[in-house]
């Protein structure tokens, strides 16, 4: 069953790669390379030093919409690495739902974990 998660994980997390990508290239982020790990506090993580985001494998019980939220919050790490305004600024412009989307993962995906 692991193995079953894990590859759809890979498959729907690589997609949302892909889309999410498309929206950083203006701003000259290439797309990295992507990594999937069980971890129990974070829904993903920006490896910059290694163009890596690392995704949480229970990501993918969250909505695909959600899923896109996470990959574009890690993608902007690679431009602003941190969480200050220009960040945040980013964030609103190229999603400006986004807030919805992490009370989602927030309420009702994390329940489950």
């Amino acid at each position: 069953m692991d193995g079953w998660y894990r590859g759809k994980a890979q498959k729907i997390f690589q997609e949302s790669l892909d889309k999410m990508s498309l929206l950083m290239q203006k701003y000259g982020v290439e797309k990295p390379s992507l990594d999937l790990r069980l971890m129990k506090a974070r829904w993903g993580l920006a490896l910059v030093d290694k163009n890596t985001i690392l995704l949480n494998t229970e990501l993918i019980k969250a909505p695909k919409h959600c899923i896109d939220y996470v990959v574009l919050h890690e993608l902007i790490h690679f431009k602003y690495n941190d969480h200050s305004d220009n960040f945040y600024k980013m964030l609103y412009t190229l999603m400006p739902d986004w807030e919805k989307r992490k009370t989602i993962l927030d309420e009702e995906i994390v329940q489950e974990l």
